[in-house]
């Protein structure tokens, strides 16, 4: 729990800093849907980052669903700045920060007994460029970014047999670590 301690502590401190610009922070979202792939294939991801935008930065929390290898809920803080700016459309750089949750399963049963799963967290963390295309008169923009993201999960297998031999030891300990291009369609507002 004191990962989790330190991104609301961290985000709560970058929204203080932010809040007392010199210009007027307003309220942000950003939603994306993304591809992510890597060594174990491909998977979908869903994201949603809520923050203060103002000047050029934007900063938030945000929390999604990770498909890749291992279903899991990454929490994490977000800071973008945006570059480049063209009427409305611009570049920005994108960097995440926290904390990965794995998703437990039920796929370790088998026919020669059943297995008993111990999940573990770790972190999450994401790097990325986008560009953002402002659509109509408002704050509303779709955004469109690739990056490289990187989780890590860690789980206990605990395997039940009917005839487990005493020198068997019944324990796998499996850790992922696990990097990833992603690619990701979002709508901000």
């Amino acid at each position: 729990m004191n990962g989790m301690k330190l991104i609301f502590i961290t985000a709560f401190v970058l929204i203080s800093i932010c809040s007392s610009a010199q210009k007027k922070a307003i309220f942000s979202s950003q939603n994306y849907a993304g591809l992510l792939e890597g060594e174990h294939g491909s998977s979908l991801q869903l994201q949603s980052i809520n923050g203060i935008r103002f000047s050029n930065w934007f900063v938030g929390a945000g929390a999604g669903i990770d498909w890749y290898y291992r279903r899991s809920i990454p929490v994490f803080a977000s800071v973008n700045m945006d570059f480049l700016k063209k009427q409305k459309r611009n570049f920005y750089l994108s960097a995440d920060g926290g904390i990965n949750f794995p998703w437990q399963s039920d796929d370790y049963l088998n026919e020669w007994g059943y297995a008993e799963t111990e999940s573990h967290s770790g972190p999450y963390w994401s790097a990325g460029l986008g560009y953002k295309i402002g659509i109509g008169k408002g704050n509303d923009a779709l955004l469109m970014q690739i990056g490289y993201d990187y989780k890590q999960v860690s789980e206990q297998v605990i395997l039940s047999y009917i005839n487990l031999s005493p020198e068997t030891d019944p324990h796998d300990q499996f850790d992922y670590h696990l990097r990833r291009l992603s690619l990701k369609v979002g709508w901000s507002f």
